[in-house]
């Protein structure tokens, strides 16, 4: 008996299904934790200076992140997150430029 089915090859809004085009796609990459956390070698003294004059405002934020974080979301909040990974994280989307 033949499938009554049609063939979904497409989703509803018209675009194919398959995203097997996106390891051609030169914009497309996938991005890896290492990648996020570069800086460009000449802002690394920058963001180490940054960082040591700010320590006292990040370390406030960071406990505030985690009591915050952890009351809403319970100890498994942000397990693996660091006060190195929270400064950088500050200075990457805080500085001008700091992303190249």
């Amino acid at each position: 008996m033949p499938s009554t089915r049609s063939q979904v090859d497409t989703l509803e809004s018209g675009l194919p299904y398959d995203y097997t085009d996106d390891e051609f796609d030169p914009d497309y990459r996938e991005s890896s934790e290492e990648e996020e956390d570069e800086v460009p070698k000449t802002m690394q003294r920058d963001r180490a200076k940054w960082i040591e004059d700010n320590v006292e405002d990040i370390e406030f934020l960071y406990r505030q992140l985690m009591r915050d974080g952890r009351s809403m979301f319970g100890d498994s909040f942000l397990q693996t997150g660091t006060i190195n990974t929270f400064a950088n994280f500050l200075y990457r989307n805080t500085t001008p430029f700091s992303e190249a």
